[in-house]
C-alpha cells in the first residue's frame, strides 16, 4: 500500500509519487492471473473541489484468454487523468476512496483493470469448432442446415389435405 493522506492534497500544490509494485496482498480480477511488474507516477492536486490525480503507468500483466483459458503476457502503458471522490454524486466522474487516506497502489490496479477489455484474447486465439457433445456454428452454417433438415415425425403430414 502506498497511502497518501487526503488532507495533504491542497489547491496550488502538486503531490508526486513513484512506485514499483506487484500487487501483492490485493485481489485480481478476471482476466489478470499476476502482475510481472508495475511502476507508475501520479500526480496529486486539487481541481475544483475533486481531488484529482494523473497517473501514468507500465505494467507486465499475465491474463487469462477468454477464448480457450490459455495465460499470455501483455504489456499495458497507460496515461489516466482521474477524479478521487469522496462519494458517489452525479457531478463527479472518477473513482470512489472512503476514509482519510488515499491508497495510490489501489488506484493503479483500478485504472489497470478499466483499461481491459471484457473478454481479453491473445493475438491469434481462435474458437474451437467443436469438442464432445457440442460444435460451433456461425449464423450461415446454423440456417444451410436448418433448410437442409427436416423431422421424420412429420413425414405423415406431407399427405394431409385440410380440404377432405
Amino acid at each position: 500500500m502506498n497511502g497518501v493522506p487526503r488532507g495533504a492534497i491542497v489547491k496550488g500544490r502538486v503531490l508526486s509519487y513513484a512506485n514499483r509494485t506487484v500487487f501483492e496482498g490485493y485481489d485480481l480480477p478476471y482476466p489478470i492471473r499476476a502482475v510481472r511488474s508495475c511502476s507508475y507516477f501520479a500526480e496529486l492536486s486539487k481541481v475544483g473541489d475533486y481531488d484529482h490525480a494523473r497517473f501514468s503507468i507500465k505494467a507486465d500483466l499475465t491474463l487469462i484468454d477468454a477464448v480457450d483459458g490459455a495465460l499470455f503476457e501483455k504489456k499495458v502503458d497507460l496515461r489516466e487523468d482521474c477524479d478521487i471522490m469522496k462519494e458517489m454524486n452525479e457531478d463527479g466522474e472518477g473513482y470512489l476512496v472512503s476514509g482519510s487516506l488515499i491508497d495510490l497502489d489501489d488506484l493503479a490496479l483500478r485504472i489497470i483493470i478499466s483499461s481491459l477489455p471484457i473478454k481479453a484474447t491473445r493475438p491469434g486465439s481462435v474458437l474451437p469448432r467443436g469438442g464432445e457433445g457440442y460444435r460451433i456454428l456461425s449464423e450461415e452454417e446454423k440456417a444451410a442446415e436448418k433448410r437442409g433438415s427436416r423431422n421424420p415425425a412429420f413425414d405423415k403430414l406431407k399427405d394431409f389435405d385440410v380440404g377432405k
